[in-house]
C-alpha cells in the first residue's frame, strides 16, 4: 500500500503540474493612433482584438490621407473606415478585409482668388466620391504589458483612389 502511494506521489502528482502549467495565450485588445506618410500626410486610428489561445485578430481602422496645407483648393483627401481580419506571427500582424472609402478630387479650374489667405488662390471644382475597397496591413508591434510602439505598412485597393503608406503607431491596452 505504501509503495502504491509512493508511486502515485512520484509519478502522477508531477504530471498533473506539467499539464496545468501549459502556457495560454491571453486575450489581447488595443487602441493604436498613428501618424505617417501615404500619398500625402496620413493619420490612423485602429482598434484590435485578439481572442484567447488564438493567433487570429480582428482590427477596425480609420485612415485619413490628405494634403495638410493645400496650395490649391479644394485639398485632396481620402478617408477609410475598414474592418480587417488577420493572423499574428510573433510580433507581426498580417490583416486584410473590407472598407468604405470617401474622399474628393479636384475637378476643373474655376477661378483664382485675388487675395488668398494661403497658397496660390487657385480654386477648382470639388469632385467627391464614395466606394468600397480592400484594405491590407502589416503591423510590427514591440510592446510591454500595456503599452507598445510599432510600424504599420498599410494600403487600400479600390476603383477610385488606391493608396499605400507607412505609419509610426503607438499601442495602448492589454498587449500581453
Amino acid at each position: 500500500m505504501r509503495v502504491k502511494a509512493l508511486l502515485i506521489v512520484l509519478f502522477v502528482y508531477p504530471i498533473q503540474h506539467i499539464v496545468l502549467a501549459q502556457q495560454t495565450i491571453p486575450t489581447r485588445f488595443w487602441v493604436s493612433p498613428g501618424l505617417g506618410k501615404a500619398t500625402y500626410a496620413s493619420g490612423m486610428l485602429a482598434v484590435g482584438f485578439e481572442p484567447q489561445n488564438s493567433q487570429s485578430a480582428l482590427v477596425g481602422r480609420y485612415v485619413v490621407d490628405a494634403e495638410f496645407i493645400p496650395a490649391v483648393e479644394p485639398g485632396i483627401k481620402t478617408q477609410e473606415l475598414g474592418l480587417l481580419y488577420g493572423r499574428r506571427v510573433r510580433k507581426f500582424l498580417f490583416a486584410a478585409g473590407l472598407s468604405y472609402i470617401k474622399g474628393n478630387f479636384r475637378g476643373q479650374y474655376l477661378y483664382t482668388d485675388p487675395d488668398p489667405l494661403m497658397g496660390t488662390g487657385r480654386v477648382h471644382e470639388y469632385v467627391g466620391y464614395k466606394t468600397i475597397g480592400i484594405p491590407a496591413e502589416i503591423r510590427y508591434m514591440a510592446s510591454l504589458k500595456q503599452i507598445g510602439i510599432g510600424l504599420t505598412a498599410f494600403g487600400n485597393l479600390n476603383d477610385k483612389r488606391s493608396f499605400g503608406g507607412l505609419n509610426l503607431s503607438l499601442y495602448f491596452g492589454k498587449m500581453k
